[in-house]
């Protein structure tokens, strides 16, 4: 299931993470996507700064500003 809740909010890595794509170094920033359980585990899908969209796991990166919502 996709949970589009955070979609907008901004994000870094608390973390080195090494990726299928390259390396994505500790505090790269990005724009979450969505989240979506995978396998019984939850997974963020990240458009990253440097051009790479990954997905991570939620402990390997923080919420630092949180997208701003339309009023209803």
């Amino acid at each position: 299931m996709i949970d589009r809740k955070l979609a907008g909010a901004r994000c870094r890595t608390v973390q080195h993470i090494t990726t299928r794509e390259g390396l994505l170094r500790r505090n790269t920033c990005g724009t979450v996507c969505y989240e979506i359980d995978n396998l019984d585990r939850r997974l963020v899908l990240v458009e990253w700064d440097d051009g790479m969209n990954i997905p991570v796991f939620p402990e390997e990166s923080e919420i630092v500003e949180q997208p701003e919502r339309l009023a209803a």
